[in-house]
């Protein structure tokens, strides 16, 4: 089983390296800073939350994002230590600087489905679904600039929605209970 993952994750790095054009370059790495630290979580969604009557929201959504770059960026990458496909490829290929930490999970892909799935089970459509392209988009970027293995990316998006779910539903039935 590792070896056909393996070999998925091969074609499709392959794949992307054929689809590169100048311009969805560019796209692609102003998606892939955008997620950087979960920033465009926290400016478009967490700090316009926190100072709304919708501040439960913001803190569940703060709350998840610790959640899940401690589970994540600090416990999981660090005990697989997954190389990067990036270190196969020279410097002048890159499109970004080559990341120096580990692969799996794929920290922005993590972050972002954390993120989506916090307001999917908190907030009306015309909030999530934005939040749901945005994700699938950042996402991609990663696999598409050749930083993550497809692995990578679905093991951080099932991450996120693990944590996504689990974090509000324990503020939802346990914390945040109508006194």
């Amino acid at each position: 089983m590792f070896e056909k993952l393996r070999r998925i994750d091969t074609r499709v790095v392959e794949r992307m390296s054929g689809i590169h054009r100048p311009v969805l370059d560019k796209v692609m790495v102003l998606f892939t800073y955008a997620g950087t630290g979960a920033l465009i979580w926290w400016v478009l969604y967490v700090a316009p939350l926190l100072i709304t009557k919708h501040f439960r929201v913001g803190i569940i959504l703060t709350t998840t994002l610790g959640v899940n770059y401690l589970l994540g960026e600090i416990i999981i990458k660090k005990s697989v230590g997954r190389d990067r496909p990036s270190t196969q490829i020279t410097d002048e290929d890159m499109k970004i600087r080559k990341p120096k930490d580990h692969s799996f999970p794929s920290g922005h892909s993590a972050s972002s489905f954390c993120a989506f799935t916090v307001l999917f089970w908190t907030c009306p459509f015309w909030m999530w679904l934005p939040a749901l392209t945005l994700a699938s988009t950042i996402a991609f970027s990663r696999m598409y600039l050749r930083v993550h293995y497809f692995t990578d990316v679905m093991g951080g998006v099932m991450l996120g929605v693990l944590d996504g779910s689990l974090v509000t539903f324990i503020f939802q039935f346990f914390l945040f209970q109508p006194a």
